[in-house]
């Protein structure tokens, strides 16, 4: 039989959250094959089956926090018996009573060794508790699928449990109008209109036209932002690059590759080669200590649905720039598919984030901890030029260096960006 295990993504993870489960119980499942989707402090990722056999059960519901390295679940052989004596402690986010709460606000849903017999409902303490105040029969209550009666499994039915999953809807905060306090589909959607209808009744000048948590990918990104804008002393430095002679270049070695590059996977290689000539970019503040690294791995921002991934392309400056269009077609589309690994979007020295396709005339891109900085293009524009007696027209981009102020200063800053510059401008220079 083997064990499902909490991965753990990082050094400094501690917990994570089981979003979803990919399979069933009974489903079969192949080693390697995504079997749920999981939320660390970073990301959200799925993660894969360790091994091959039967979805035997699932022991954490959706939604729960567990410790890294905590069972979730046991793959085997159809008809195999898993285990009876599991303990696992699994924080919800649920509302709970005082008595269930912990020093720190979290409350422990469920701390269970759960005993099967025949008379013998398993259910959390919690369950037990709403139970008992509502004067329902757990036996009349379809458990969860891990075989274990939880809180909302009494308060509410499957669907209206699943809407308030997905809108993070407190379930006790929802008046029921079912078979003993029941909470009904109806009764989320009620309660979803009420809280609209009291935003707007706060302030008559406005229109709430909907409500929705900030979490996933959207809320890991929005953490990790505030954190390093707060704590890092950020300066912003720009510096113009005529972006004529790079379009043309690559206008005409298009003309004879049967794979296409792009003006980003130019950029890429530049910023990778200044990246590795310059030992104070690839410089990091490490738990007080400058760190300088070997490696020019540049990270490029992937815009999703809901957040922002940033893969890493390792060794860009060896590589080709075929090769750099390549892994960052393929980082790209990994990232929009919720399909990347924590291996790819880990071990960056440096990062670039292009808004030229929107035409953005200057940012200031927050820098990704712990590297030193992050580079931002612009878009393109025409702008008239006097060159050499003659008005000439030429296409202008504008280079945008956030940095660390505490790993360089302006010249370091200044001497990337210059760098980048040369390279742009004479592009033959990238590919050799």
């Amino acid at each position: 039989m083997i064990e499902i295990f909490m991965p753990k993504a990082g050094m400094d993870m501690k917990e994570g959250t089981l979003v979803r489960w990919l399979k069933e119980v009974g489903d079969p499942v192949e080693f390697d094959e995504p079997i749920m989707e999981i939320e660390t402090d970073k990301i959200t990722m799925e993660a894969e089956s360790p091994g091959t056999g039967i979805l035997l059960s699932k022991i954490v519901e959706e939604g729960s926090v567990v410790p890294v390295l905590s069972v979730l679940g046991y793959i085997g052989e159809k008809g195999e018996e898993v285990p009876k004596d599991d303990e696992l402690k699994v924080l919800n986010f649920d509302a709970a009573p005082a008595s269930d709460v912990k020093a720190d606000g979290v409350r422990m849903e469920s701390s269970f060794n759960v005993m099967r017999t025949d008379d013998y409902i398993p259910a959390t303490p919690y369950a037990k508790k709403v139970a008992m105040e509502k004067q329902i029969n757990l036996s009349e209550i379809q458990k969860s699928e891990n075989g274990i009666v939880h809180a909302k499994d009494v308060l509410a039915s499957s669907l209206a449990k699943r809407i308030a999953k997905k809108e993070n809807i407190n379930l006790l905060a929802v008046e029921g109008s079912g078979h003993n306090g029941k909470i009904m589909k109806e009764d989320i959607e009620k309660h979803m209109a009420a809280e609209i209808s009291r935003e707007n009744d706060r302030n008559p000048f406005r229109t709430v036209v909907s409500k929705k948590p900030l979490k996933g990918m959207r809320k890991i990104v929005g953490k990790r932002m505030f954190e390093s804008y707060s704590q890092v002393p950020t300066v912003m430095q720009s510096m113009k690059v005529d972006m004529t002679n790079l379009i043309e270049f690559r206008k005409k070695l298009n003309e004879n590759l049967e794979e296409k590059v792009s003006l980003n996977d130019f950029i890429l290689k530049a910023v990778a080669i200044a990246v590795k000539e310059l030992p104070h970019i690839r410089t990091m503040l490490i738990e007080n200590e400058l760190v300088t690294f070997e490696e020019a791995n540049i990270g490029f921002a992937v815009a999703v649905e809901d957040g922002l991934y940033v893969p890493v392309i390792k060794n860009a400056d060896k590589l080709s720039l075929g090769e750099i269009s390549r892994q960052a077609k393929t980082l790209a589309e990994k990232a929009r598919n919720g399909t990347i690994r924590p291996d790819e979007y880990s071990g960056g020295t440096f990062s670039v984030s292009n808004m030229g396709m929107y035409d953005v005339y200057t940012f200031n891109p927050i820098i990704n901890q712990p590297e030193s900085g992050i580079l931002g293009i612009t878009g393109v524009e025409d702008v008239l030029k006097l060159v050499d007696g003659n008005v000439v027209v030429r296409k202008e981009a504008v280079l945008c260096m956030s940095y660390d102020h505490r790993v360089m200063d302006g010249v370091g800053s200044a001497k990337l960006k210059q760098r980048v510059k040369e390279l742009i401008e004479n592009p033959i220079n990238i590919l050799v």
